[in-house]
């Protein structure tokens, strides 16, 4: 059916589809800014990888032959371009790596490429070779990694200042509406929707640039956290719910805040298991370093298979892997098959680097490498995205202790001045009609020049377009939160269950700050020499 469209499309169109041209430019674009921003990631997994098997006796076509394999690393792709030349055309290495180098867009994977067919012409051996640039490669990353940071940083404190400020135009323009009540005020608000999606989608932009790629868990189908799994199953019934019951509630004409509330703990419980499962995630990474450094050195050191090793891994100082170790040690010691027994293992922690350094360190073994040797690279490595996280985090808090609160002042500061312009143009009002009818009874029916005057010295907030503003303040607040909730996913990391967490968190705050305003309003706001009058 599709292709039948596509077509007519072709042939009514001269061969081309209409702007296939700007959608390959946006796909183009899209596909080399997710590459860039793996690619100094996927270059530290595969040289980590490369520097495991050269533990073992390999030769370069197998070390080409084996990295060219590993699709899951971005550079392992020009690898297996670079082996493709030399097994297909006769080409030698070092011309394929220069090859492929030139038609490379990444600077830092091409300069690698160059390096490693220098090294080549040079004669350096490629196990030396491997092993220095791993430790350059580790350097460009922290390198990359900590300015990401400092970026986040600033760029996180410039996107709330924006916000605010786009927040107080929104206020401006609310007020403004209160005092004049202008005919055709559609067009104004608009502009200030504009300025709300242009700041969000500009300061979310640069915040997405600068975060360093850090994935926390393997997403893997077919095993997982027991936390992920749980969410697995929840989130097939919550989020529906939430959808359905959020839009009957809406066209029926709900409160606003109770949609708000209702939505945001509905999804409650998803945000707080996505939330502990990021957190055991991070603490299984850290243990990670030591327990796979430990099993490399006992297997190395004194000549034993993994099943053995595993017993003699001190596991009372490994927290937060001591379960999973003493399942897969109990798999393996049975006679269970090994490699399902691992899958199991890395499915069951959740985590992404596990799910990476685990299968590295046991095809190094496979391949006859140096189990010490390569317990060693491995764990160095992972303790440098371990060390790397923790800076980050430390930032990330920061940024989420501050972002939540001034989520909820925005929110209240725009709901409360709303609510007090509508009660005190309710207020005007009602003193309004009465001077009118007093002064008509005065004058016989027509109003006097008192009652005039004292009518139009109160007109300015008299006609407060009720149903307009309250429409233009729902919208602000849905793209407010909207913003704030991809803000806080973007800079904190982890799973996609993470937007269930903070759209539950701003989304309570929001509901409830909408639902008192009202009634604090209502309490504490109130003119009293006017309501007398009548």
């Amino acid at each position: 059916m599709f292709e039948s469209v596509t077509e007519r499309l072709r042939t009514a169109n001269q061969g081309r589809i209409p702007f296939e041209d700007q959608i390959e430019a946006l796909t183009e674009l899209r596909s080399s800014i997710l590459e860039n921003k793996k690619m100094e990631q996927d270059l530290l997994f595969m040289y980590t990888y490369m520097a495991a098997i050269t533990t073992s006796a390999v030769t370069r076509p197998e070390i080409f032959q084996y990295t060219s394999e590993r699709s899951e690393y971005i550079p392992s792709r020009y690898i297996a371009k670079v082996q493709r030349q030399v097994a297909g055309w006769g080409q030698s290495y070092a011309g394929g790596l220069r090859a492929i180098a030139e038609r490379c867009r990444n600077a830092t994977l091409k300069s690698m490429l160059n390096r490693y067919s220098n090294a080549i012409d040079s004669g350096v051996p490629d196990a030396d070779f491997i092993a220095t640039e791993l430790s350059t490669i580790r350097s460009i990353y922290r390198n990359t990694y900590e300015q990401g940071i400092e970026l986040l940083k600033k760029w996180g404190d410039a996107y709330i200042a924006m916000l605010l400020s786009a927040a107080l135009v929104a206020t401006i323009m609310m007020i403004s509406a209160g005092i004049y009540a202008p005919e055709g005020i559609e067009a104004t608000l608009n502009i200030s929707y504009m300025i709300i999606v242009a700041i969000s989608v500009f300061g979310l932009t640069i915040m997405y640039r600068a975060v360093p790629d850090d994935p926390r868990t393997h997403g893997l189908k077919d095993v997982c956290s027991k936390e992920q799994g749980l969410i697995r199953r929840l989130e097939r019934l919550i989020v529906p719910v939430v959808a359905a019951v959020t839009l009957i509630l809406a066209v029926v004409g709900a409160n606003a805040g109770v949609i708000f509330l209702l939505a945001g703990l509905l999804l409650m419980p998803l945000g707080v298991i996505g939330y502990i499962d990021d957190a055991n995630v991070v603490r299984r990474d850290e243990d990670f370093a030591t327990f796979i450094t430990g099993l490399g050195s006992i297997m190395g050191g004194k000549a034993i298979t993994v099943g053995d090793a595993l017993r003699e891994v001190d596991k009372k100082s490994l927290v937060y892997l001591e379960s999973f170790i003493n399942s897969v040690s109990s798999k393996i010691n049975l006679g269970l098959d090994e490699a399902r027994s691992w899958k199991k293992f890395i499915g069951e922690t959740g985590s992404y680097l596990i799910y990476k350094y685990m299968n590295i360190f046991r095809d190094a073994v496979a391949l006859g490498g140096s189990p010490d040797k390569i317990g060693k690279i491995v764990g160095s490595s992972m303790l440098e995205q371990v060390l790397l996280r923790r800076k980050r985090d430390m930032m990330v808090k920061g940024f989420v202790v501050l972002l939540v609160p001034m989520h909820a002042a925005m929110i209240a500061i725009f709901v409360f001045l709303f609510e007090i312009l509508l009660s005190m143009s309710n207020a005007v009002t009602d003193v309004m009609n009465y001077f009118t009818e007093a002064s008509s009874a005065l004058s016989g029916g027509t109003p006097s020049g008192a009652g005039i005057s004292m009518g139009m010295s109160m007109n300015l907030f008299v006609n407060f377009p009720e149903d307009v503003m309250r429409t233009y303040v729902i919208t602000i607040l849905l793209l407010l939160t909207a913003a704030d909730i991809l803000a806080g996913k973007i800079v904190m990391g982890g799973d996609r269950y993470l937007y269930y967490f903070f759209t539950s968190v701003l989304c309570v705050a929001t509901g409830i700050i909408y639902i008192i305003a009202p009634i604090v309003v209502g309490i504490f706001f109130s003119i009293p020499a006017l309501v007398g009058v009548g």
